[in-house]
């Protein structure tokens, strides 16, 4: 009884460490494979070697102890927690030779002291402002911000990206996150009122050269934007001509839903 004591406190000892040393291996491979990223020219190549950071990822998220994982390391991959730690996103992405991008994003879950991994797949088609997606039909995007809210339905969650698009526009996305009744991922909830129609999300496209801020203001309970407008009436809809024109619009938050609200005046007061 006695040594089945301390074989039992050796093994109880052991794992954690066994567990570290795990998700230590798998970050440096992963860093390994974003250098090699860096200097792949084929995009036969980016695409598998994303594939393998991908797999890699999915297997040792599952792994004990990865959830508070910092991977520390891994400066070239976006790593957001969610701010009531119920999941955790980490993303990335590919530039190909013809100047569009390739997304990379999985969804780190825990509950009930369990974990849960779910990949998004990049469908590589502008799914619109007006539907809704699952996981294996994702508009692609890097997270920067994740914003939770409360729904009828439960909880939900607004994610804030960036889409580098093509060589003559990028994009900021205002997506809305959320999970069926088996917790997986669903995207687009019909919650924003915008001009007289209800959005699934926003998608914001300008000029390659132009800079515009999407930023959370917690205290307002409010996503504040630039608004876009063409250099010359005459490029309307030509968004390679489109930037901000110094005002400023947002999305307030107010039982459950998102509603526009144009020309907010963002001095400090």
């Amino acid at each position: 009884m006695k040594n089945w004591i301390i074989a039992f406190l050796i093994v109880w000892n052991y794992t954690p460490v066994f567990a570290q040393e795990n998700l230590s291996k798998a970050e440096n491979e992963i860093y390994q494979d974003f250098e090699n990223l860096l200097q792949a020219d084929a995009d036969s190549l980016k695409l598998s070697i994303c594939y393998n950071i991908q797999e890699t990822l999915k297997n040792i998220l599952l792994q004990p102890k990865s959830f508070d994982y910092p991977f520390s390391s891994l400066n070239r991959m976006g790593k957001l927690f969610s701010p009531d730690q119920a999941f955790r996103i980490y993303n990335w992405n590919c530039v190909l030779a013809d100047g569009t991008y390739r997304y990379y994003g999985l969804i780190q879950l825990q509950k009930r002291g369990k974990l849960q991994v779910e990949v998004w797949t990049d469908s590589c088609i502008d799914h619109g402002m007006e539907s809704q997606q699952i996981a294996i039909n994702w508009m692609g995007a890097l997270y920067y911000k994740v914003i939770p809210f409360r729904v009828k339905d439960g909880e939900a969650y607004v994610l804030l990206g960036w889409d580098g698009n093509n060589y003559i526009t990028n994009k900021k996305i205002i997506e809305i996150l959320s999970f069926d009744k088996n917790g997986k991922s669903q995207f687009g909830k019909p919650i924003i009122y915008w001009r007289g129609k209800m959005l699934n999300r926003v998608v914001f496209e300008y000029a390659k050269q132009a800079r515009m801020s999407v930023q959370y203001q917690e205290k307002e309970k409010r996503i504040v934007f630039d608004h876009l407008a063409p250099s010359s009436p005459n490029y309307q809809n030509q968004f390679e001509y489109y930037g901000p024109d110094l005002s400023y619009d947002a999305l307030v938050y107010k039982n459950g839903f998102w509603r526009l609200v144009e020309n907010i005046d963002v001095r400090n007061k």
